[in-house]
């Protein structure tokens, strides 16, 4: 029982042009035209599966292969379908066809796995409209409840109430969120990890947790050309320092665990011909265990002040902001680095680097993720490709996880 490469290489196609802007790329924000023809096409799609889709309450593509015990609750699989601006066709879109892949390939070979299995297409993941970040998914487990709506404003001051009215999608009906005794994402690896050693398909073991903090270094601003170098205190000085020594961080990290950037970087007043008297810098630290990260923040804090203590400069480090790193849940991971071996592939895990939806779902949910390789690793760009072979290696991985976990007693 295989699924159907080409098939689903035509659907990666056919969404791909949803949205598609002069100059490459796709432009699909959540509770657009462009988003809701996304959602209409691959509706169409499922119906001519044998499903019945619809859209829940907050926007979110839905379609239910019923299961033999129809007490069970159902195995989610899916992703997002809206889109960074100029993004990518494969960011989301394939863990949602993939889905649909599985769905259909089971249907078609007369099989009822035990349990429910429920394709997932969410309405925003990327976080472009309102600022938030995976916000579907919180919607779902209810982390932002429905009360709260009437705060989450885009840049011009519409609500996302306003949005979830004035969505539509001709032919859909409202249904009801599936009761989820699982989810499943397959996506693809947005970093160079599998592509670079010729992987084809990855379990992942868990997302990383995410430490970031703003730095703000202040000393005089005076004239570059009478002041002497004895004399300055140069808050560039010190700012340079800390962002070399947060690279080294990064870069010593023996196994590979450890990402340190400062991406932000902004000098005052800004003048050739002047000292800086003030530098802000923000830092951000990636890392997938709990109490390395912990050691990071700590030596960054000593870095910080070492550096302003050198060069006489005074310092603000304001609250690290922290997103824990979440474990995948010991049965999905069990099942997807299983199913690799189902599918014909080498077992193999690594943790991911980027949020996804399943980040959040873990939280309440047991959750299992599969990479595919990111050619070249480019992601969130209308460079993002992944070969058709590879798609298809990664959905027939997804088949069999899913159809492991549908026979699970408990989860």
């Amino acid at each position: 029982m295989n699924v159907d490469e080409r098939r689903l290489w035509d659907r990666i196609e056919r969404l791909g042009r949803v949205g598609a802007v002069e100059g490459g790329g796709i432009v699909r924000p959540p509770y657009g035209t462009t988003h809701a023809e996304a959602v209409g096409l691959v509706a169409t799609w499922a119906r001519a599966a044998g499903l019945e889709p619809g859209l829940d309450a907050t926007g979110n593509l839905i379609a239910t292969l019923p299961g033999r015990d129809p007490s069970l609750a159902s195995i989610g699989l899916g992703s997002h379908l809206d889109t960074v601006p100029n993004g990518g066709r494969f960011d989301g879109g394939l863990g949602v066809l993939a889905a649909l892949e599985v769905l259909q390939t089971l249907g078609e070979a007369g099989i009822t796995p035990r349990r429910p299995l429920s394709l997932l297409g969410f309405a925003d993941e990327e976080g472009n409209t309102f600022g938030i970040g995976v916000l579907s998914a919180q919607l779902w487990i209810g982390e932002i409840p429905p009360e709260r709506f009437g705060e989450i404003r885009d840049r011009d001051g519409r609500g996302l109430e306003r949005y979830l009215a004035d969505f539509d999608v001709p032919g859909l009906p409202r249904v009801e969120r599936p009761d989820l005794a699982a989810y499943l994402e397959l996506h693809v690896e947005q970093g160079p990890v599998l592509d670079t050693d010729g992987g084809v398909a990855a379990a992942v073991t868990g997302i990383v947790g995410i430490s970031r903090t703003t730095v703000v270094f202040r000393g005089e601003a005076n004239h570059a050309g009478t002041t002497p170098m004895a004399m300055r205190k140069d808050a560039l000085w010190g700012a340079a320092e800390l962002a070399l020594a947060v690279r080294d961080l990064g870069v010593a990290a023996t196994e590979g665990d450890v990402v340190s950037t400062v991406g932000v970087f902004e000098v005052f007043p800004g003048a050739t011909n002047v000292v800086p008297g003030e530098v802000r810098m923000r830092i951000e630290m990636r890392c997938p265990d709990e109490d390395q990260m912990a050691s990071l923040r700590e030596r960054v804090e000593t870095l910080v002040a070492e550096a302003a203590s050198r060069h006489g400069l005074q310092v603000a480090l304001e609250a690290w902001h922290h997103a824990p790193a979440v474990p995948m849940h010991p049965v999905p991971l069990r099942a997807t680095r299983r199913a690799l071996v189902d599918a014909g592939l080498p077992e193999r895990s690594m943790p991911s680097w980027a949020g996804h939806d399943a980040k959040v779902l873990a939280r309440r949910i047991p959750t299992g993720m599969l990479f595919v390789p990111s050619r070249g690793g480019y992601s969130h760009s209308p460079l993002e490709h992944t070969d058709a072979a590879h798609c298809a290696a990664g959905a027939q991985a997804l088949l069999h996880a899913a159809l492991r976990l549908a026979d699970e007693a408990t989860l």
